[in-house]
Formats: C-alpha cells, structure tokens, sequence
C-alpha cells in the first residue's frame, strides 16, 4: 500500500497566534496533530514539544533499535501500539516539567492525535479532543473519542450530540498531554484499505464542519491530499475561523 501525506496549519481569522503543531515523517510513517494551550505562548510551546518528543521516540524505536521503554507501558503490547503509548507518556512527562520548572509556562499543555502507521494497519492514539476521522467508500466515521467534559455529558445521557456546538463548556477536556504527571493514551489499531483517506485535525475545524461537510470536501483526496487540506482549512475560515485549525490527511492506494 502507498500511502501519500501533507499536513497544513492557520491561525484562523480570530486569534493572534497558532497554538497548534504538526508533523508529517512519511520515513517513520508517523503523523501527528497537537492543539496547545496556556497563556503566553506556553500552547505552542507545549504543541511543538509534544510533536518532537514523539517523533524523537518513534524514530528512535525503531524494530532494530534498542530502546528504554518508560516504566508504566505494558510490554505485553503489540509493539506499535507501545511505540505511541510510550510516545506520548514520555512527551506528558517533559511538557509537565518544563511547566513546573518554568513560572511563564505553568499550567501549559496539549492535546495530541497521531497515526503510525505498520504494514497494513493505521494505529491511531489520542488525547484530549483533537480527531482522527476515516473516509472509505465516500462515508466518514470517526476513530477517536473526545476526552471532554461534553462528551462525557453525551456518553452519561446529560446532553444531546447534537446541542455540544453550542454548550458553553464545549472547549473543556478533561485529558491532555502535561496537565499531571501521567497520562493515559488511548490507542485502536484500523485495517488500511486501497483508497482511504485519513484525516488529523485540531478542534479549530471540527468545531466549524459537521462530518458530512468534512466527508464532502476530503472524499477525493487519495490524488491530492494538500488541496484537500487547503479546502478544508478555506472552509473552516469561512464559517468564522473562530481558532487555530490544522490538518493532516493521510491517503492510502494501491502501489
């Protein structure tokens, strides 16, 4: 399977800085969002370092690599599924103490979503609200669960799907990558078939695009993945821009 990959990142048309990161390593067939938050550039600060630490330890895991895996990671794991998990607890625990160590940078951190990919199959990991979506056969499903305060509403039967755009607390998340001293990272392997689309993005554009709008704009992306990340940014623009937004798309064919 041939996999193509282009990553894109705006500031949006309200906010004055991009708290936002992303990476796109077609060497280590890892891609990766992070949406950062804290005052005085902290976010960006705690995005950018959560994409280098991964990419730091997912290159350097490789199969033949000798590597010292964090303590908490169960080796029982499929090994990339514990690549990603390690990944992420090992940038949790240098976002955190950059944080504590750092008066300007207290109280930082960052969401994270990130695909590695190993022979025909996408492992997809999160935390926090930032998504992971699969177009296949012109449909769209969604591969991650938000960890917010909202979608624990949703799953307890306190509010509707439907009215979580409007809810004041929808920006509230209640997992990220440095906001304690450990983190759980939440990872579920996905078949790769000829002609999927896989798509990263910040909450600056699932906050603005219903699924159905992101499906339309992505569904042929398998030839142009930039184009479709130019679109789907433009669009989210359009409907107010009203925070960072950033895309990854990943699409798979035949070799």
């Amino acid at each position: 399977m041939q996999l193509k990959a282009y990553g894109q990142s705006n500031v949006g048309r309200v906010r004055s800085s991009n708290e936002d990161a992303w990476g796109v390593y077609p060497d280590l067939q890892f891609y990766v969002v992070a949406d950062g938050m804290g005052g005085h550039a902290a976010g960006e600060i705690a995005s950018r370092m959560a994409v280098d630490s991964m990419r730091e330890f997912i290159e350097s895991s490789l199969p033949a690599s000798e590597v010292t895996w964090p303590a908490d990671v169960d080796q029982k794991l499929p090994l990339p599924i514990r690549r990603l998990v390690a990944a992420g607890k090992l940038a949790n625990e240098k976002i955190f103490q950059s944080s504590r160590s750092e008066s300007k940078l207290n109280g930082m951190g960052t969401t994270m979503v990130a695909i590695l990919v190993d022979q025909d199959t996408a492992y997809v990991a999160h935390v926090g609200d930032s998504r992971a979506y699969l177009i296949r056969d012109e449909k769209i499903s969604r591969l991650t669960e938000d960890h917010s305060l909202i979608n624990d509403y949703i799953t307890q039967g306190l509010l509707k799907s439907e009215e979580a755009h409007q809810h004041p607390l929808k920006h509230v998340i209640t997992r990220a990558l440095g906001s304690s001293g450990r983190v759980e990272v939440d990872v579920k392997p996905v078949s790769i078939r000829n002609g999927d689309v896989f798509l990263l993005c910040s909450d600056g554009l699932s906050n603005l695009l219903t699924d159905e709008e992101m499906c339309t704009t992505g569904v042929d992306a398998v030839e142009n993945p930039r184009s479709v990340c130019d679109r789907l940014i433009d669009f989210a623009n359009l409907k107010g821009g009203e925070d960072n937004i950033t895309v990854v798309v990943i699409t798979s064919s035949e070799s």
